[in-house]
Formats: C-alpha cells, structure tokens, sequence
C-alpha cells in the first residue's frame, strides 16, 4: 500500500480523487492548499503526489519546486493537474490537462508508483536526518495551531452565545454547567495553541517587546489582586518595594511570566493555602521571588524545567510543557532570566531577574 499525498482546493473533486485513489488500495492524505501539502509531505513523505495547479498560498508548480528543492522529497513523482498549461509542467512526472479521465488517471497513478517503487529499490536508504524531521515537525505543529485558531475562536463565541440564550430563559443549573465546562475546555484549548505560537515565534526569533518605562509595585499589586480575586482560596502574599529607578519592561509579556509562574504556584501547592510574592535588588536588575510551599521538583527534574515539552517528573498529566519555556524565553528577552530553586516536600521558589537599564 502506497501514501498519495493529493492537494486540490476545489471539495468535490479532492473526494472524488480520494475514493478513486482509496479504492486502488492506497493510502491517502488530503491537502486544499500547497502550503498545506508542503508541511503534510515535510511530515510523511508520500510515495507520491498528486496536485492541482491553482490553489491558495502556494500554487501547484510552487509546491513541485519546493519538493525538488528538499532533498528528503526530490525523488518523489509528482502528477501535475491543471486546465490552464503552466510554464514549466514539463518538469513533473506527468501533466494531466483537467478535465481528468478517470481511466487515464488511474493509470497515471498506477505507473508513476511502479516507475518509482522500481527506482527506490536500487537506491539504499537515506540515513535519518534527525534534524530535518525535527524541523518538519515544529513547521507542522506550528501549521496546526494556527489553523485551529479560527475553528477555537468560532466554537467560543457560539458556547458564549449558547450559555447567555440558556440564562436569558432560565436554563436549569446542569445545563448551564455543561455549557460552563465547555468553555473551560474551549478556554484550556486556546491556551495551548497560544502557547505553540508563542514558542515558534520566540523560537525563530520573531516576538518583539513593547517596552514602556513604568513602575514595578503598582503593576505587581495589580497581578496579585487578579489572582487573589480568581482563586479565592488561596493566600497571595505580596512583599515588594519600589527599585531606584523606573524599569522598562512589556508589561503584557512580564504579566504572562508572572501568570504562569502563580499558575504552576497553585497547581503545586500541596496543603499549603500560601504563595509568597517578593523583591528584591541585585547589582544593575531588580529580582521578583514566586514561591510555593508544596510539592517541591525532585533534583533530576530540576535542571529540565525550562525545557520546551518538559514536566517535572511528579508533574504527569498536568500542563502542556512550554510555559516555563516561554516564560524564561520572555526573561532573557528582556535581557533578564529566570532560575529555580527547590527541595522535594519543600516547595518551589522561581526567581524573575529583570535590567534596571535595558
């Protein structure tokens, strides 16, 4: 069984090809643009592929040279479709001028796959480039969130839309916890993909600061009253002083390291009802301390934390592993970094470092 990789933005004949496809006994993976098809054979290289020629973000001669350009995907035939003659059609395993005739296609598909199974037999293996699959995988994951953006951002304005028609008729309680759950579903969900972006954009070196020169104790009191008024049963502690100088710093980018620093706070207190907030001051930066008094991080996981995809060993199940990378990618960012320290049945104390001067 063979992987066909077919790209047509137009709905019905993609599932006309697919069945004709399916029914020969290969495998198939859909693509409705050459963006999309370039990350799904980046992901799993086809054994062939099929593509129209005019398709949004890249067209199909696009894609065919972008293949050609990789040389994990050089060798894989390519089947042109198109009722126009774009230049350079020559260069594709074969051209079919659209309208298609099924007999001819199914034959096309059938002698390009033994054209190169043949051809793949007497080339040895490439070795695995560890790399290469490692960067396609961080495009394609990178390629899924944001895709699940629009779907996410539908879907949670019509719960909200749902849950306000439920109150307006007096709805009974289950029902409007039902709707409730769903959002924190929707809501955890965003988050998640948020964070993918997040770290692709710090990644690749592509998130800026928006720097304002602001004071410290309003802007920290500020966290602290929003996380006190969210999470009632729990004691926030705040001890801080005012630096000798007005730091510049993004006020949204430090507000979503705080956040998850008091987030993993929270989620690993233990018993404790505490989480301690303080300053403090260090030659040329001012320190801000997060500290627990729970679990604790074993001294094996310590050195990880700040890993992308990482949890702490007795963390399983809770997180997705990139918010301490984000949080310390923001840190440096800001010229700044963050560290931790622990003790197993101790607790856990973050440390934020931010520059005085910038």
């Amino acid at each position: 069984m063979s992987l066909v990789l077919i790209a047509e933005d137009e709905e019905a004949l993609l599932e006309v090809f697919s069945e004709v496809l399916e029914d020969l006994g290969h495998r198939v993976v859909r693509a409705t643009n050459g963006e999309e098809a370039l990350m799904l054979a980046r992901t799993e290289p086809p054994d062939l592929v099929i593509s129209d020629h005019m398709m949004p973000r890249r067209t199909g001669m696009q894609l065919f040279y972008a293949m050609r350009a990789d040389p994990a995907l050089a060798d894989v035939p390519f089947v042109l479709l198109s009722a126009a003659r774009p230049p350079g059609r020559e260069e594709a395993e074969t051209f079919l001028a659209k309208p298609v005739d099924l007999a001819t296609f199914e034959r096309t598909v059938s002698t390009a796959l033994s054209r190169h199974e043949r051809a793949m037999a007497t080339i040895p293996p490439p070795p695995r480039d560890s790399a290469a699959v490692g960067v396609a995988r961080e495009e394609m994951l990178n390629w899924v969130a944001h895709e699940l953006k629009t779907p996410l951002s539908s879907a949670t304005l019509n719960v909200q839309l749902l849950l306000r028609k439920l109150i307006k008729r007096g709805a009974a309680d289950d029902e409007q916890r039902s709707v409730e759950s769903v959002m924190r579903q929707l809501h955890q969900m965003n988050g998640l993909v948020t964070s993918i972006l997040d770290a692709s954009q710090l990644v690749d070196g592509r998130l800026e600061l928006q720097r304002v020169r602001a004071p410290l104790v309003p802007f920290l009191e500020e966290v602290v009253q929003d996380w006190t008024e969210a999470q009632p049963e729990v004691s926030f502690r705040l001890d801080a002083q005012e630096p000798p100088e007005r730091l510049s710093f993004d006020a949204e980018r430090t507000r979503q390291i705080l956040n998850n620093l008091l987030s993993n706070a929270v989620k690993y207190r233990g018993d404790s009802r505490e989480v301690d907030i303080r300053t403090s001051l260090d030659p040329g930066a001012v320190l801000i301390h997060v500290r627990d008094h729970g679990v604790g991080i074993s001294a094996v996981a310590l050195p990880h934390v700040f890993d992308r995809f990482r949890r702490a060993d007795n963390q399983q199940g809770r997180g997705h592993g990139l918010g301490l990378f984000i949080a310390s990618s923001l840190a440096r960012l800001h010229g700044g970094s963050l560290s931790a320290r622990s003790s197993m049945g101790e607790g856990s104390t973050f440390t934020l470092r931010l520059p005085l001067r910038s």
